[in-house]
């Protein structure tokens, strides 16, 4: 067992290192979001922490500096609040920092207060009995209670914000194939599956103290793992970060400034473009882009959509490809040209998702539709 607690000590050194150094990058970059950065930076160097914890107590700095078990110890209550701090940044359509989001680390002040007070009580481990007594009596099963219910708080509030801004994504872009959260989610159900074998096996070595450093720094590993996979990832789908955040599409308008007279005058402009300019075409088109192309604000040009045409932007801009489907698929020409070049040709950019939304808008899939056009 002390081969492999120091084998794990020493590959979660390496691992704190490279955590550090993406902290620091993330905090000084001014590239992107700059809040869900820093916030992320926060974690990173949280985890760093976490993961040296096991090399502090190879090198006996424990005995020299005991002060470092207060910030080593609860350090794991950081991570979920921290966790979903970025994912907020990332998602909520008030990314801004706020005061209120300090009192996610009550948790781990308090945690730093019962282990100080472990640490400075004339006979360690000895206090008065009720909650306040086992948070000074066994801080760090204290903490691991904690943090396992913070666990289960997180998991479910981080849902909710990937429901809500999948609502989002499909009202600023007509193509959400490649805009889509799946990973996130994935990423989310690797953590929590983490806690839960880490929750067993704390339980299976019945919380003895080698055991459980062990245990500790296994789970620091497999969390690290699976946020440098998290962060690698989001590099690779930027729109998720910044591209919603120029749209403003959200269904609540009762500040708006659109008038009903411009309102009107906006969604002529959008018709009349879209017919003879077929911007619909493009299969990157987004909510953003199309207001710049009509010069209308984002924000108004969501209004008109969801308002006066009663659809959202993915909705709308479909539905004029399907259209065009239908008229190519429905002419004699077309008999020789396959489905997949009808599809890239009226803007979709995948077979698989023309014939999802073609079915879900003209009731039967295209290649039925091309052989009974006349059908209803």
């Amino acid at each position: 067992m002390d081969l492999l607690s120091r084998l794990l000590s020493y590959v979660n050194l390496a691992g704190a290192v490279h955590a550090l150094i993406q902290s620091l990058v993330l905090a000084f970059t001014r590239r992107g979001n700059r809040l869900a950065n820093r916030t992320m930076a926060l974690f990173l160097l949280a985890l760093a922490i976490g993961m040296a914890s096991g090399m502090v107590a190879i090198l006996d700095l424990y005995d020299i500096w005991p002060a470092l078990a207060i910030l080593t110890g609860p350090i794991v209550l950081a991570y979920s609040p921290l966790f979903y701090l970025y994912v907020r940044a990332l998602t909520a359509e008030d990314h801004r920092r706020q005061l209120g989001h300090a009192l996610h680390g009550i948790p781990f002040f308090l945690g730093m207060l019962a282990y100080g007070t472990y640490m400075s009580s004339p006979a360690p481990g000895s206090a008065p009995s009720g909650v306040s007594g086992f948070f000074v009596r066994s801080p760090w099963l204290a903490v691991l209670f904690l943090s396992v219910l913070q666990m289960i708080v997180y998991v479910v509030s981080v849902v909710r914000l990937l429901r809500a801004h999948s609502a989002r994504i499909k009202a600023a872009y007509s193509m959400i194939d490649r805009v889509n959260l799946g990973w996130l989610r994935r990423r989310l159900a690797v953590y929590a599956a983490i806690w839960g074998v880490g929750l067993v096996l704390f339980a299976a070595v019945r919380l003895e103290a080698r055991a459980v450093s062990l245990v500790g720094q296994f789970v620091f590993f497999l969390v690290a793992l699976n946020t440098f996979v998290t962060g690698y990832r989001a590099i690779h789908q930027p729109e998720i970060i910044s591209g919603l955040l120029e749209a403003e599409p959200g269904r609540r308008y009762e500040r708006s400034s659109l008038s009903p007279e411009n309102a009107a005058l906006y969604e002529t402009r959008l018709r009349e473009t879209m017919e003879r300019e077929k911007l619909f075409l493009d299969p990157e088109l987004t909510l953003p882009k199309l207001a710049r192309a009509l010069a209308i604000p984002a924000s108004h040009l969501s209004q008109v959509i969801n308002e006066r045409l009663g659809r959202n932007f993915f909705e709308f801009i479909n539905g004029y490809r399907v259209d065009a489907a239908r008229q190519r698929l429905a002419s004699r020409a077309s008999g020789q040209q396959k489905l997949v070049a009808v599809a890239f040709d009226c803007g979709f950019n995948s077979l698989a998702t023309f014939n999802r939304v073609f079915k879900e808008l003209a009731g039967r899939p295209p290649s039925d539709f091309r052989r009974h056009p006349d059908l209803p």
